[in-house]
C-alpha cells in the first residue's frame, strides 16, 4: 500500500509543472487591433511566446521567445530569441532590423477574456482569440 501511495505521489509531482503552467490565466492567444495595425500574441503554457504584428499596409513581423511572470507586481517579461524579417529594404537600400533582447509589461487581467498590457508606449487592450 505504501508503495502505491509513493507511486501516486511521484505521478502527481511529475505532472505538477504541467498542471500549474496550463492553469495560468495568461496562457492563450490574444489579439489587439487599432488604427489599421493588429497584434496577436500567443503565450504557451510551457513558457514559449510568439507575436505577429501586421501593419496597415499588410507588412508582417514575427517575434518569438520565452515568457515569464516576475517580480512582486503584475509583470510579464518576454525574452526575444528570434524575429523575422531581419532586414527591410526601401528606396535607399537595406537596413538590419534590431530587436531589444526583452521587454517587460505591467499587466492587468480584468476577466478571462481581456488582457491589458502597459509599457512606456502606453496601454494596449487584448481580447482572447478563439
Amino acid at each position: 500500500m505504501a508503495q502505491a501511495g509513493r507511486f501516486a505521489l511521484t505521478l502527481m509531482l511529475a505532472a505538477a509543472p504541467l498542471m500549474g503552467a496550463s492553469a495560468n490565466p495568461l496562457a492563450g492567444t490574444w489579439h489587439a487591433a487599432r488604427g489599421g495595425q493588429s497584434v496577436e500574441i500567443t503565450l504557451s503554457p510551457d513558457g514559449a511566446f510568439a507575436r505577429r504584428d501586421r501593419g496597415p499596409g499588410g507588412t508582417e513581423m514575427t517575434v518569438s521567445g520565452r515568457w515569464t511572470l516576475g517580480g512582486t507586481g503584475p509583470w510579464l517579461r518576454v525574452t526575444v530569441e528570434d524575429w523575422a524579417p531581419r532586414r527591410t529594404c526601401g528606396l535607399f537600400g537595406c537596413t538590419d532590423i534590431r530587436m531589444l533582447p526583452g521587454e517587460t509589461y505591467r499587466f492587468v487581467q480584468p476577466d478571462n477574456d481581456h488582457l491589458l498590457l502597459d509599457d512606456p508606449g502606453g496601454r494596449t487592450e487584448f481580447r482572447r482569440a478563439g
